[in-house]
C-alpha cells in the first residue's frame, strides 16, 4: 500500500510527520501566549456552541408554536417547517464541505450566526408589521437549517486549531456535552419562553443569542491561516471528498454504519410519540419527560467517553459502542403501563450513551486522519450520510407501522439495528485498541 500523504488529491490518512506538525502547532506550553490564546479560544468556542445548540433546539419548538399561535397552522403545515429546516442537509450536504474549505472557518461560523440572527429577527418584525406568513416561516426555517449545516461543518474542522491532538477526544466530548445539554433543556426552554414571553419575544431572544454567539467567535484571538486557493472546481472537489471516504476503509465503514444506524433510529424515533400516547396510553406531560431521556443518555455518554477510551482504548470503544447498546432498543416495544414504563427511558438512555460515544470517537478519528484540506469535505459527507437518510427512515418506520402495527414495527426496527450495528467490527479497526492514523487504511485497488 502507498503512503496516502504523498498525494493530497488521491486522499488518505496523514503520516506521522503531519500528525506531529499539527500537534506542535496546537500544543503550546502553559506559559506561552499561544497556549493561553488557544485555551481562551476554546472557552469562547464552547460558549458559542452552548448558545447555538440551545437556540437551535429551542427554535424547533418556537417556530411551529409561532405558526400555530400567529397563523393557526395545521399539523401538516407545522410538519413542513421541520422538513424545510432539514432540507439543506439533502440539497447542500455534499458540496457544503468543499465550500467551507474555500473560506476561513471562524468566518463561516460567524456568518452562520449572523444568518441565524437575521432569519429569527425577521419573524417578530414581520409579525409586528402584520405581514407574517407561512412561506416566510418556511423560508426562515430553510435559512436556519442551512446556517446550522455550515456552522457544524466549520466547528468540527476548527476544533483542531484550538486543542492539541492528544486532547481531541476531550475537546469533542466537551462539545458533545454542550450539544446534549441543549437537546435536554432547549425544547423545554423554547416552550417556556413562548408561554412566559410570547412567541414574539421568544423569537427575538433566540436572535439575540445568535448575535451573542457571533461576538464570542469574533473574540477568538487564535490566528487562522488563509485557506489555499482550490486547485479544482466545486464539483471535482466534492467528488474528491467522496472518493477519499470511499477508498478509506475505516471512514467508509464509519460513514456506512452511521447512515444505516440513523436510518433505523429515524424510523423508530418517528413512532415514539404515537407509541407512547396511543399504544401505551401515557399522559401528554409524561411523553415529553420520557422523550427527554435520550438527552440524559447523550450527556452521560459525553461524560463517559473519555474515560471509556482511556480504559479500553479509543478504537475499541468506537467499534463496540453501538453494537453493545443496540440490544437495549428491544426494551422499547416491551414498554407498557405500570412498572414497564421504565423500560422506555432505560432503552433510550443506553442507546444514546452508545451512539454518543461512537460519534465523539469517530469525529476525533476524522480530525486526526484527514488531511487539513479534506476535513470539511469529509465532515459534510458524514452529515449528508447521517441526516440525509433521516426522512427516508421516518417514512420507512411509518410504513411498517401502517402495515404491521406500531409495536410490531418497533420490534422489526430493533432487530434491524442489531443486524447493522456491528458494521464497524468489519473495519480495519477490528482487534485494534487505539486509533493509529499511520496504519494503512486506504484501499489501493480502487
Amino acid at each position: 500500500m502507498t503512503d496516502p500523504l504523498r498525494d493530497h488529491d488521491q486522499g488518505g490518512t496523514p503520516g506521522r510527520a503531519q500528525a506531529e506538525a499539527r500537534r506542535s502547532d496546537t500544543s503550546a506550553g502553559p506559559d506561552s501566549g499561544g497556549g493561553r490564546a488557544r485555551r481562551t479560544g476554546f472557552r469562547l468556542l464552547i460558549g458559542s456552541h452552548v448558545l447555538n445548540e440551545t437556540g437551535a433546539a429551542a427554535t424547533l419548538v418556537v417556530l411551529p408554536l409561532t405558526a400555530v399561535l400567529a397563523l393557526d397552522a395545521s399539523a401538516w403545515q407545522t410538519a413542513l417547517i421541520e422538513s424545510a429546516y432539514f432540507a439543506a442537509y439533502l440539497v447542500l450536504g455534499l458540496p457544503a464541505g468543499a465550500l467551507v474549505e474555500r473560506m476561513r472557518l471562524r468566518r463561516v461560523m460567524i456568518a452562520a450566526d449572523v444568518a441565524r440572527c437575521v432569519a429569527l429577527a425577521s419573524l417578530p418584525l414581520a409579525w409586528a408589521g402584520d405581514v407574517l406568513s407561512l412561506p416566510m416561516i418556511y423560508g426562515a426555517a430553510l435559512l436556519l437549517g442551512g446556517a446550522q449545516l455550515f456552522g457544524d461543518i466549520a466547528d468540527h474542522s476548527y476544533l483542531p486549531h484550538l486543542v492539541s491532538d492528544d486532547r481531541l477526544v476531550q475537546g469533542n466530548s466537551t462539545l458533545q456535552l454542550a450539544r446534549s445539554g441543549a437537546e435536554l433543556g432547549g425544547p423545554g426552554l423554547g416552550g417556556l419562553s413562548v408561554q412566559g414571553l410570547g412567541a414574539y419575544w421568544a423569537l427575538a431572544a433566540n436572535a439575540v443569542a445568535s448575535a451573542a454567539s457571533a461576538v464570542l467567535l469574533w473574540r477568538i484571538a487564535v490566528p487562522e491561516p488563509k485557506p489555499p486557493k482550490p486547485p479544482h472546481g466545486l464539483v471535482r472537489q466534492t467528488w474528491e471528498g467522496l472518493r477519499f471516504v470511499r477508498d478509506h476503509r475505516v471512514l467508509r465503514a464509519f460513514a456506512l454504519s452511521a447512515g444505516l444506524n440513523n436510518f433505523v433510529f429515524s424510523g423508530a424515533f418517528a413512532l415514539n410519540v404515537v407509541f407512547l400516547s396511543e399504544v401505551v396510553a401515557v399522559p401528554p406531560g409524561l411523553v415529553g419527560v420520557l422523550l427527554a431521556s435520550g438527552a440524559v443518555g447523550a450527556l452521560t455518554g459525553a461524560w463517559l467517553t473519555p474515560r471509556l477510551a482511556r480504559r479500553f482504548g479509543d478504537a475499541r470503544t468506537a467499534v463496540l459502542a453501538v453494537p453493545a447498546a443496540a440490544p437495549f432498543l428491544l426494551l422499547t416495544p416491551l414498554t407498557d403501563d405500570g412498572w414497564r414504563i421504565a423500560l422506555f427511558p432505560l432503552s433510550h438512555i443506553a442507546i444514546s450513551v452508545g451512539v454518543t460515544a461512537f460519534n465523539i470517537l469517530q469525529v476525533t478519528y476524522r480530525q486526526r486522519a484527514c488531511p487539513a484540506g479534506m476535513l470539511s469535505r469529509v465532515s459534510a459527507i458524514f452529515r449528508f450520510a447521517v441526516w440525509g437518510v433521516a426522512p427516508l427512515g421516518a417514512m420507512a418506520g411509518g410504513a411498517l407501522a401502517a402495515h404491521l402495527g406500531v409495536r410490531t414495527a418497533l420490534w422489526v426496527l430493533a432487530g434491524a439495528l442489531i443486524a447493522v450495528a456491528p458494521l464497524p467490527v468489519c473495519s480495519p479497526l477490528r482487534g485494534t485498541r487505539n486509533f493509529d492514523v499511520n496504519f494503512p487504511a486506504r484501499d489501493t485497488s480502487c
